[in-house]
């Protein structure tokens, strides 16, 4: 394994990358290094879907606890190996990410013998304000995941959460 030092050293020396700076969700900029096409690349991405999605706790894009709150302000953990009267949220919550933002958290449970799917817990981000519109896309959201399991979303009284 290579220490912080020679890591940092052979990026410096290292002709196919360049210093850039990352501005954090704190607004803090950071140096960082990057591809010398780094600028090309991003003019090639295409701008963020804002629809908002159930992200798994295992997906690489938050698999680096650190790196998701430094990045997007967003504190995770997953707490399935948590005693349950140690866990904050549940047992195996999801993150929500509409566009670019973190929005909330949501723990859901399939009923195989039912056929259906239950949210048992749901937190929405601090400041982070849940109108029709959110709502509804959460709706959306939950019916595409529900496809996926194989069983119906359940509703109560007309309501999911």
């Amino acid at each position: 394994m290579l220490s912080a030092r020679e890591v940092k050293s052979w990026a410096e020396n290292c002709s196919g990358l360049m210093q850039i700076e990352v501005e954090l969700a704190d607004k803090s900029i950071v140096p960082a290094y990057a591809l010398q096409d780094v600028e090309r690349g991003m003019a090639e991405v295409a701008s963020p879907i804002k629809r908002l999605r159930i992200i798994n706790p295992f997906d690489p894009a938050i698999r680096d606890r650190n790196r998701l709150a430094r990045l997007f302000g967003f504190a995770y953990r997953n707490e399935m190996f948590v005693p349950k009267t140690k866990r904050k949220w549940g047992y195996y919550v999801y993150p929500l990410l509409e566009g670019v933002r973190f929005v909330g958290r949501i723990e859901i449970k399939a009923d195989r013998g039912r056929g259906e799917m239950n949210v048992t817990g749901f937190w929405p981000e601090p400041g982070v304000r849940w109108g029709a519109k959110r709502q509804s896309k959460l709706h959306s959201e939950l019916g595409r995941f529900s496809k996926l399991a194989g069983v119906e979303l359940a509703q109560k009284n007309g309501a999911l959460i």
